[in-house]
């Protein structure tokens, strides 16, 4: 499965059945690292509301490079899950704990945007 970078406004794009999905992506710098949330935005972008799915310190300091990170662990991800032809709720619950999975066996950490960084990286 293809996953694809779109920027300047950074979100990844990927093919299940005849729909194209959107995962959008946000980066933050928090300090030594920087912070890199994804989330599902349904069909071209178009869902009501966005999903998340999996927040994480990639061990960067450049947000280009999160990115980048982020094409190569969403490509992982949907390597491992079989998602239907309609993107369900089940399938975003999947792929999330997925993505979760993919990236701590990367080595990254994951990342709660809510809470105070008070360790250092």
């Amino acid at each position: 499965m293809t996953v694809k970078l779109n920027r300047p406004a950074p979100y990844l794009t990927f093919a299940a059945g005849p729909f194209l999905h959107r995962v959008d992506i946000e980066t933050e710098d928090i300090g030594f690292t920087i912070g890199t949330r994804l989330s599902y935005a349904g069909v071209n972008g178009l869902g009501s509301s966005r999903v998340p799915l999996v927040s994480y310190r990639p061990g960067t300091r450049y947000h280009d490079r999160a990115e980048e990170c982020a094409v190569k662990h969403l490509t992982t991800a949907l390597e491992r899950v079989e998602l239907s032809t309609r993107v369900d709720a089940t399938d975003v619950t999947t792929l999330a704990l997925c993505l979760a999975e993919v990236v701590q066996e990367d080595g990254c950490r994951l990342w709660d945007p809510n809470e105070t960084e008070d360790d250092s990286w």
